[in-house]
């Protein structure tokens, strides 16, 4: 079987950043989501391109912050603030001109592509609105990769499929909402500590081994006071502190290595290269699924 541990939110504020790197360097990431909208996103491009095998997404759903485009080209897109006026708010994203959207995610991959010398491999999307319509038309022109994953809801059922030519990777991406994320929705501080990647990996409620790839999500990451101020009651703020932890847990990497587990990134799944594996080689590590 098959691991990508992807690292969400890369690109926050520097500080996050700096987490994020801590769980690439010791733990077990193999890919980041970055965004390319916020005060982070120029460090975080920057400092990914000393990581080569480590591969980067999009992870453009969030819009946390403010355009890289033009303001004055894409004012349907922002708030009196100047910052997306949807970003907490999804059913926003519909009151939109496309073809402001269309600007605006060309500038984020442009500026990806200035800075990183290439575009991200893939992204997802979620709802079906104006601006996610937007990203998808830049997707096709910058040969970026989505829909291509199968995404399974463990409470309603539904069930999304990828697209054909991508089926037979049998690449699955569990909603974790339902699964391991749930402990960070209680309201009490010490309910959400109970929250444990390391143990939903041993205990496997989502049935990750019974795929050829598997893609699960996490949110390693140093807190500042710009990510307090910007969602001071987020349950997040539990997640990424323990996440770092949690890849960089002896007890995961053992059991990694116990049961074989193949940690690859998203280009080695979707380009059929080896760049993660090979890194485990080149650095004679034990999580290498070539050692004995």
């Amino acid at each position: 079987m098959k691991f990508v541990m992807r690292a969400d939110d890369f690109g926050y504020t520097k500080v996050f950043n700096a987490g994020t790197i801590k769980a690439i360097e010791e733990g077990l990431i193999t890919t980041v989501d970055i965004m390319l909208d916020t005060i982070g996103t120029i460090d975080a491009l920057e400092t990914i391109k000393n990581y080569p095998w480590i591969s980067v997404g999009w992870h453009g759903g969030h819009c946390w912050g403010k355009p890289v485009a033009d303001p004055r080209l894409v004012s349907s897109l922002l708030n009196k603030e100047g910052r997306f006026k949807y970003w907490n708010n999804a059913t926003l994203k519909n009151d939109v001109i496309y073809e402001e959207a269309l600007i605006e995610c060309r500038a984020q991959i442009n500026r990806c592509i200035q800075i990183l010398g290439k575009a991200p491999i893939c992204t997802s999307f979620g709802q079906d609105n104006i601006y996610e319509r937007a990203r998808k038309q830049v997707c096709i022109e910058f040969g970026i990769h989505f829909d291509y994953m199968e995404k399974k809801d463990r409470v309603t059922k539904i069930t999304s499929y990828p697209l054909d030519k991508y089926r037979k990777l049998d690449i699955y991406m569990p909603t974790q909402h339902d699964s391991v994320y749930l402990d960070l929705y209680a309201d009490s501080p010490s309910e959400r500590l109970k929250y444990n990647p390391v143990k939903y990996f041993i205990e496997d409620p989502d049935n990750l081994k019974n795929h050829k790839v598997s893609i699960t999500a996490w949110h390693p990451g140093y807190l500042d006071e710009y990510i307090f101020n910007e969602f001071p009651k987020n349950h997040f703020h539990t997640a990424r502190v323990v996440d770092i932890s949690s890849m960089c847990s002896p007890v995961l990497k053992k059991w990694v290595e116990t049961k074989k587990v193949e940690l690859v990134n998203m280009n080695d799944v979707l380009l059929g290269v080896n760049e993660y594996q090979n890194h485990l080689k080149a650095n004679d590590s034990t999580l290498y699924v070539g050692v004995i």
